[in-house]
């Protein structure tokens, strides 16, 4: 893992207090323009490489520090010093703290960003913006993520959870009708958002976007010209595998362990080679204690499935690990 730069933690005032997300100190007592940019991060999750995809275009030199999620170093104690929700990414700046992903991207544009037209100024064209960065966060990414996330843990989306990503696919089709990027004839900061959600929502889905054409124009224009997004796309895939194989191995490994807890003289039983005692009420208790096993699924394409691995049934830790790589 790569280590903070000099500022890094120290940036943090003695005594424990972090500086809010939401406090920018003077130009003139910034030290950010001696410093690199510490960014927290895990490139698995979206809203990250958002911020990672963000940063290439504005030529930004990052200092990237990665936490592995499900060994919990979003915990530790310092790196709760500066985000105490232990959301990722969070970027450092001096003594500036960032985190959710729309904000460190509207931090960006405005400090560093020589082109006003990625956040605009004009109140009228910053609102339009502001509306496509808001329908990515509560609409476009939350029903990816509300039809996904039980595919994840082992189950089936629901047909009507993905009625819902189409129509907010839809929605992007129609932003799209008249203009070249999601907010007019120039790219903005929601692009960059979108384009990230757009991309998960073809690798995890497979999902036809040729049924919707403007948004499948753009998609293939953002392939070509945001700098390094084919890279971030392809690392983020292979990194997405290693991770799901390492939950899912985790997960069976908490639900043996919890059996073992639950039917220690069943578990004793099966290893000398005995036959398990005769108890109706015994048995009644573990059928109904036993997780049922997870169906494999297929992910949508047309509406049609493509095959899924199914993943055994776990305890809260892993499952909150699995949501802390798709959530900001």
């Amino acid at each position: 893992m790569v280590q903070p730069s000099a500022a890094g933690l120290a940036r943090v005032p003695a005594g424990g207090n972090f500086i809010s997300c939401c406090h920018i100190v003077p130009e003139s007592e910034s030290q950010s323009s001696t410093m690199p940019l510490d960014l927290y991060y895990n490139i698995i999750s979206p809203p990250c490489r958002v911020v990672l995809l963000f940063a290439k275009w504005l030529k930004l030199d990052l200092n990237l520090i990665e936490l592995d999620v499900l060994k919990r170093e979003h915990y530790k104690p310092e790196f709760l010093k500066l985000n105490p929700q232990h959301y990722l990414p969070t970027l450092v700046d001096g003594d500036v703290v960032v985190w959710e992903s729309s904000a460190v991207l509207i931090y960006l544009a405005e400090k560093y960003s020589t082109d006003d037209t990625l956040y605009p100024k004009d109140v009228a064209l910053r609102a339009k913006v502001n509306q496509r960065l808001f329908y990515d966060i509560g609409t476009l990414m939350r029903s990816v993520t509300t039809y996904y996330h039980p595919i994840l843990m082992g189950g089936e989306g629901k047909l009507e959870d993905f009625k819902k990503v189409q129509d907010a696919v839809a929605v992007l089709n129609s932003f799209l009708h008249d203009s070249r990027w999601t907010a007019g004839e120039h790219i903005t900061v929601a692009d960059f958002a979108i384009a990230v959600t757009v991309a998960a929502l073809d690798g995890l889905l497979n999902f036809d976007f040729t049924v919707y054409p403007n948004v499948h124009r753009w998609y293939e224009q953002c392939k070509r010209e945001l700098v390094g997004y084919t890279d971030i796309t392809r690392e983020a895939a292979q990194k997405t595998q290693a991770f799901l194989e390492r939950f899912r191995a985790m997960r069976t490994a908490e639900q043996q362990q919890l059996c073992q807890q639950q039917h220690p003289q069943q578990q004793a039983c099966k290893e000398q080679g005995q036959e398990e005692p005769s108890d109706p009420h015994k048995q009644q208790y573990t059928e109904l204690q036993t997780p049922q096993k997870p169906r494999a699924r297929d992910s949508p394409k047309h509406g049609a499935p493509a095959d899924d691995k199914p993943v055994a049934t776990a305890g809260p830790r892993s499952d909150e690990s699995s949501k802390m790589s798709t959530e900001d």
